[in-house]
């Protein structure tokens, strides 16, 4: 990818930072030795090539093919390698996919990229202030089209590692004196400015005193409800994640022999912004029931994706 002053900026990491495909192909298969073979054969039956933010297809990388397949809900991505001679030599890479009809409107603000194998993380900042990291699905045909200051429309999707219900009226009691402290100030600045927060509101929260003993009482909090979203910690891992939040949409698709549960969930919910709500994939391995219902509130780790199309990103 060539840096240029427009670009966004490119952090470049080594292949073990950014991990392989192993644990996703484990989403959906016990047996991905057996499996997965398999299912790149079958994959190419009904495949097409994605350009991108690319119109048609002028200046499509030529040192890869990017193939997508079959034309349905779950899909494969393969990526090969050719020669000049536009020649297939080695697969590069391969790893499930999910379209998500759910998007954000965003900036790609960092692009955390392992060249030797074309794949990247993008580190998002949605036009709402919030910060997500998404594996981009679609790099190595989108890398030298991404502008810094451009505002895309992104579409969300994931895979489930696994999943559990929140408990109803589940609690977590706050005893820690800053922590109460912090709590206390921010609901009597936000009460006393009509629920928007001050420009100051940090300096507002230094100065805030207790009024009275109830202003220094642990505080209780209801877990029940809460939207949560941790991405992950380590360079390059970022995409993968913890959530907690509220299922929007519950379908099921067919995925090879196995029959997969799609959840539309939101994972981040804030004041006087838009829910950004992502669809997840979820094969129960467990075969356990899980009486998910739209509603309820769902917690667990998953592999969030990103995909940017230039149909969806005319301007």
């Amino acid at each position: 990818m060539t840096q240029t002053h427009q670009a966004p900026e490119l952090i470049s990491i080594e292949q073990d930072c950014m991990g392989g495909h192993a644990d996703h192909w484990q989403l959906l298969t016990t047996q991905p030795d057996q499996d997965v073979p398999k299912w790149l054969q079958l994959a190419l039956n009904n495949a097409h090539m994605p350009y991108g933010l690319n119109r048609g297809n002028q200046n499509m990388p030529q040192e890869t093919w990017l193939i997508n397949g079959p034309e349905q809900p779950l899909q494969i991505t393969q990526l090969i390698e050719i020669d000049k001679a536009q020649q297939p030599v080695r697969l590069m890479s391969a790893f499930p996919i999910i379209n998500s009809p759910y998007s954000v409107q965003g900036k790609i603000s960092r692009i955390m990229c392992c060249p030797n194998i074309m794949q990247a993380v993008l580190n998002i900042t949605t036009s709402d202030g919030a910060t997500i990291y998404a594996f981009d699905n679609l790099f190595s045909v989108n890398q030298h089209q991404y502008q810094h200051n451009q505002i895309y429309q992104i579409n969300l999707g994931g895979f489930a590692y696994n999943l559990e219900k929140v408990k109803t009226g589940e609690t977590l009691l706050v005893d820690d004196p800053a922590a109460i402290k912090h709590h206390r100030a921010l609901n009597d600045i936000l009460a006393k400015s009509n629920g928007i927060a001050p420009e100051d509101l940090q300096a507002q929260i230094a100065a805030w005193q207790p009024a009275s003993a109830d202003d220094e009482a642990p505080v209780t909090l209801d877990l029940s409800k809460m939207v949560a979203y941790l991405y992950g910690d380590h360079l390059g891992q970022e995409d993968e994640a913890w959530f907690q939040g509220e299922i929007v949409g519950l379908s099921q698709t067919d995925f090879m022999d196995k029959t997969v549960d799609l959840i539309d969930v939101v994972i981040i919910r804030e004041q006087e912004s838009k829910p950004v709500i992502i669809r997840l994939a979820y094969l129960n391995h467990a075969k356990m029931p899980t009486s998910f219902q739209v509603g309820d509130y769902i917690r667990g780790n998953i592999w969030i994706q990103a995909t940017i199309y230039a149909t969806n990103n005319n301007g």
